[in-house]
């Protein structure tokens, strides 16, 4: 069951992705910490996608059921979060990326992941504050940082970190570029799109590429960082 990754150097995301550039740093530093060949759980693994950054250690992918509408990687483990068919006290640490939003009972998947974690495990977990709808109808909700605090505790977990991903400039960084799908639409007739290719060209270079960089740097301007997209977290199960 246990999944080893191959030996390769990660490569984060470019700045000009924000959302993405910042929990795949916020994961690096994680893995950082993790000890060569410990068990590792990405709790809603979905395409795997961060696997690949824990390349030192042994991991069982776990997501729900695959379906025809979504991809998925190649995970060990098809279940659901809210009762996990692993022992108890097994993980060094548990991963779960973009996946408590989804989840209509988010404190029984805390449990059940803080039952899994070994004494002294961790817990790296990422959750959006500012964020758009997405994965229709299972999305559910949006968290601050209070609200994450009070699940975390009311699981059992003891909270080391709960830092913002970002301020409020890699917020508008992140949301600026999806003007582009509203005013370039995909189902637009063939002859306008043909006409108006310059300016789309212009239009994606800006939008998707200047307007992200620029953003990334203006962000050390924001201390308060209480605009953010995501959380992230780090709790542990105590001793």
């Amino acid at each position: 069951m246990t999944q080893k990754i191959k030996s390769e150097t990660p490569k984060p995301a470019g700045k000009q992705r924000l959302a993405r550039y910042g929990m795949e740093q916020f994961l690096l530093k994680a893995s950082a910490s993790f000890s060569p060949g410990s068990l590792l759980l990405d709790a809603g693994a979905g395409n795997c996608k961060h696997l690949r950054l824990f390349n030192h250690v042994r991991s069982i992918a776990l997501d729900n059921k695959p379906t025809r509408q979504r991809k998925y990687g190649e995970i060990d483990l098809s279940t659901d979060l809210y009762a996990l068919p692993l022992k108890a006290n097994v993980f060094a640490a548990v991963v779960n990326v973009e996946v408590l939003e989804h989840l209509a009972e988010p404190e029984q998947a805390l449990r059940e992941m803080f039952r899994v974690s070994r004494p002294g495990g961790r817990l790296y977990l990422i959750a959006p504050q500012g964020w758009e709808e997405h994965n229709a109808p299972h999305d559910y909700f949006r968290y601050t940082k209070y609200g994450l605090r009070y699940l975390f505790e009311k699981t059992g977990y003891r909270v080391i970190s709960i830092e913002p991903i970002g301020g409020y400039f890699w917020y508008i960084g992140h949301r600026i570029p999806v003007a582009y799908r509203y005013l370039f639409p995909a189902d637009r007739k063939m002859l306008r799109r043909v006409l108006e290719t310059p300016l789309r060209f212009l239009a994606r270079f800006f939008l998707r590429t200047v307007v992200p960089y620029a953003c990334f740097y203006l962000d050390r301007l924001d201390t308060q960082k209480t605009y953010t997209l995501n959380y992230g977290c780090i709790c542990e199960k105590p001793i």
